[in-house]
């Protein structure tokens, strides 16, 4: 099988049908590939894996380097191996690079849409949980925040904890560290901004993009 697998999610990178895919992962994957499981979702949402592409559902395994996309009024929460949860936005495209629970080493990638993280608090020495855009890079630390990531830009918001922010290009010095209630817009080869207090309106409008109703 390709190394490269695909499944839909929303973001910038600041970084079903065909067989049977239950808990122990999609098309009978080994159990230790698996970084995490759908737990809810809006429809239309497609996994890409290798050279199929499925249809999202609940329950389907993820495997590191599926690429999650979803179309337009589509969202997605993933539940990560390590509790963290990942709420996906409409019309977004994300991928899990990286997700090792023991060393608490997590990578993501938002290629474009918006992005909802409650992550694991990191504990271990040399642990991180970074999420990576073609603008942007954003490394949290046992925290809440909200990405939108677009062709020209990003803006990361800090709902709890601390986010440090940086631009994806390492030739763009300047970095941000985000405290609660804080954000960051970051434009292709500049450096973030500074903190500024996210407006009311900008936390809700991202907790109304990424969320998923609960079943009845």
């Amino acid at each position: 099988m390709s190394a490269r697998r695909i499944i839909w999610a929303a973001g910038l990178l600041l970084a079903v049908g065909v067989s049977a895919t239950g808990r122990d992962g999609a098309m009978g994957g080994p159990a230790a590939n698996i970084a995490g499981h759908i737990t809810g979702l809006v429809p239309e949402a497609r996994v890409v894996r290798a050279e199929e592409t499925l249809v999202a559902a609940k329950d389907m395994g993820i495997v590191l380097h599926d690429e999650v996309k979803t179309e337009s009024g589509g969202r997605v929460r993933i539940e990560l191996a390590d509790g963290s949860v990942l709420n996906v936005g409409s019309n977004a495209q994300l991928r899990i690079l990286q997700h090792d629970p023991a060393r608490q080493r997590t990578v993501l990638e938002l290629i474009y849409g918006r992005l909802l993280v409650t992550a694991t608090k990191i504990s271990r020495r040399g642990g991180q949980f970074d999420v990576r855009s073609p603008i942007a890079v954003a490394g949290v630390v046992g925290t809440k925040l909200g990405l939108r990531v677009e062709q020209e830009y990003a803006d990361v918001v800090c709902k709890e904890g601390t986010v440090r922010v940086r631009n994806t290009d390492p030739s763009v010095a300047g970095e941000v560290m985000l405290q609660s209630g804080e954000f960051t817009h970051v434009e292709r080869g500049k450096p973030p901004t500074p903190p500024a207090p996210a407006s009311p309106e900008r936390i809700q409008a991202g907790e109304d993009a990424t969320s998923i109703p609960e079943a009845k």
